[in-house]
């Protein structure tokens, strides 16, 4: 018998309630993918229109980023145990398992190595934000320091990683928020 992984899955489309725990059989690293162990998977806006069914055809597991220890890669790049994050779907097929589960199979190039001083919830959570953040501010629109930007929605978490990032280039930034509990908040 297959060892079993626990994984959160999609049953049917629908709101949160269509996701339950079962059992799956763990994934195996086929060549040019990395295992991870998942530690934690970050939460994004996205996989509710996946959940929902708004993007057509997913996978059953859902999860667009995780952070864990590499448990196998067939390359031998990557020893077991050392603590990477990964992006199961980034570049990769659409129906692709994602990372609510225990062991995800993650395309090579979109593992990386960490070494940081963060818990395992933020190493999930942050690099979907700040890559998205980052193309948008200096991919689309080429900001440069000493330059200005606005940033609506300023107190989301993209929001908030665009400020970080402008701030940090150097660039001055206005921003903006539906929430005026939340305008208090600075980079």
């Amino acid at each position: 018998m297959d060892p079993l992984m626990k994984a959160i899955v999609i049953s049917t489309y629908g709101p949160p309630e269509v996701l339950h725990i079962t059992d799956l059989p763990d994934p195996a690293p086929a060549r040019g993918e990395v295992l991870i162990r998942v530690r934690a998977f970050g939460l994004n806006h996205a996989e509710a229109y996946m959940r929902a069914g708004a993007w057509g055809e997913v996978a059953a597991v859902p999860g667009i980023e995780c952070a864990g220890v590499i448990e196998a890669d067939p390359s031998g790049r990557l020893s077991p145990g050392t603590p990477g994050r990964g992006d199961p779907r980034r570049h990769g097929p659409h129906p692709r398992n994602g990372s609510y589960a225990e062991l995800v199979t993650v395309a090579a190039t979109n593992v990386a190595v960490v070494n940081s001083s963060l818990g395992w919830a933020e190493l999930a959570a942050v690099p979907e934000v700040y890559a998205t953040a980052w193309y948008g501010l200096f991919g689309n629109l080429g900001l440069r320091p000493g330059e200005r930007v606005l940033v609506r929605g300023a107190t989301s978490s993209l929001g908030q990683a665009a400020v970080n990032l402008a701030v940090d280039h150097g660039a001055r930034v206005l921003a903006t928020t539906r929430n005026a509990a939340h305008a208090s908040l600075r980079s």
